[in-house]
């Protein structure tokens, strides 16, 4: 790829509660932006519920035209504190770090594949609270759970969860 095609990346301090006018206002000008989402699993009266908390509370990833890179726009943008400077120059994420988080936290980046499982199948978490790690599969239940074998800092323990939950981890 050419290198003066890619992007400079810079890191906005973002208002309280402003996240999306922020966004909003940083891509009417122009400007792409990423900010992270992780899903988390909370119980909550007896509920497991999804929900999607920021990787980087307070703060966006603000790519930048490396031939037109007016940073001084960001900063007087409407739901934007200021801009992270370093010696004062907008500090630069390398286009690697940021393809690595769109790729781990960027939503239906891997496609949905509805396939069944059995037992002796290896399967690693794509997120959530595993993710990365590996598990065996040792059960497929009538009631659409799975038991599985994890192992962590060398341990191994024994998991059960929802065949729903299923879209969240990769065959390998």
């Amino acid at each position: 790829m050419n290198q003066n095609l890619i992007k400079k990346w810079l890191i906005a301090k973002i208002k309280p509660n402003s996240y999306d006018l922020a966004s909003r206002n940083l891509e009417r000008q122009g400007f792409e932006t990423f900010l992270p989402k992780m899903r988390v699993t909370v119980r909550k009266k007896n509920k497991f519920i999804h929900k999607y908390l920021f990787v980087f509370p307070g703060y966006i990833f603000v790519g930048v035209d490396p031939q037109n890179s007016n940073w001084t726009k960001i900063k007087n943008t409407y739901g934007v504190s200021k801009v992270l400077l370093f010696n004062n120059k907008p500090y630069e994420i390398s286009f690697e770090i940021i393809l690595a988080l769109k790729n781990r936290y960027e939503l239906n980046t891997f496609p949905i594949k509805n396939e069944t499982l059995k037992k002796g199948d290896k399967i690693m978490f794509s997120s959530g609270p595993f993710v990365d790690l590996i598990a065996r599969i040792e059960a497929v239940d009538d009631k659409d759970r799975i038991s599985l074998i994890l192992e962590v800092a060398g341990e191994y323990r024994k998991l059960k969860i929802q065949q729903i939950e299923k879209l969240n981890f990769t065959r390998i």
